[in-house]
């Protein structure tokens, strides 16, 4: 179809990463400076009929094949800012188009990445609208570090409060809708400053637990973290702390 996926949501590793791409928005709001797979462009949201040809092309082309999945991937790399309007019309479209069913009492399964900034302006019409699809929605979240220097040295335009915020959100709407389970990611990095590291331990040390420990914590090693091993002893010291589950997050690419 001509499109790049550049980067899986790491949640998509439920479904072993087989999973359907629509891409429902383009660009980014923040162009930070640690990005692997950063755009270049503008956010822009894809329009229906953009949406409506692709689920068709998407269909022509996995034929016979697309009953062998079960799971929605919504790009690219802010499909929350998109909006509620626009991936309602995404996942119910494409949800009758591939003819998802929900199979041996499991949900079929959507992923998507939203931004700080979509994530704290989003209200709850719109989680309400999402927590009613016929999906276990994942949602992740790109928090990187709750350190103001760090935000900083990462060109990363928001404050710690908007990240603590935003943390603070993700086990409210893990705690409200039973079909629906937003996640983190956070950088992990050998010339990551101890301030990060202190910060973001207490940060996850203190976190109510959500029901059922959902919300996983994902650690993402900066691409130029020399000898990514030895940071192990960093990650299982910080997953030692955490009440919610924590893992490394590698980029997955299609």
């Amino acid at each position: 179809m001509g499109e790049r996926i550049s980067v899986l949501p790491p949640d998509t590793r439920h479904v072993d990463y087989d999973v359907i791409p629509l891409m429902i928005a383009d660009g980014c709001l923040y162009h930070c400076k640690f990005c692997c797979v950063q755009s270049a462009d503008r956010f822009q949201a894809r329009s229906r009929t953009n949406i409506a040809g692709q689920i068709q092309e998407l269909k022509r082309f996995f034929g016979q094949n697309i009953k062998n999945y079960n799971a929605l991937f919504l790009g690219n790399h802010d499909a929350l800012q998109a909006g509620g309007e626009i991936i309602h019309f995404a996942a119910t479209e494409a949800g009758t188009a591939f003819d998802f069913k929900e199979s041996h009492g499991k949900k079929p399964m959507m992923f998507l990445f939203g931004s700080v900034d979509s994530f704290l302006k989003s209200e709850n019409d719109l989680f309400d609208e999402i927590d009613r699809l016929p999906f276990y929605t994942y949602i992740n979240i790109g928090l990187e570090s709750i350190d103001a220097a760090t935000l900083a040295s990462i060109h990363k335009p928001i404050s710690s409060d908007k990240v603590g915020n935003a943390f603070r959100k993700m086990i409210d709407i893990n705690r409200l809708y039973k079909h629906i389970e937003v996640t983190a990611n956070f950088l992990i990095g050998a010339e990551l400053s101890p301030d990060h590291y202190e910060s973001l331990t207490e940060l996850l040390r203190s976190a109510p637990v959500a029901p059922r420990r959902k919300g996983a914590i994902y650690l993402s090693p900066l691409k130029d973290s020399p000898r990514k091993r030895e940071l192990l002893p960093r990650f299982y010291e910080i997953k030692k702390q955490s009440p919610l589950p924590v893992h490394v997050y590698l980029i997955q690419r299609l």
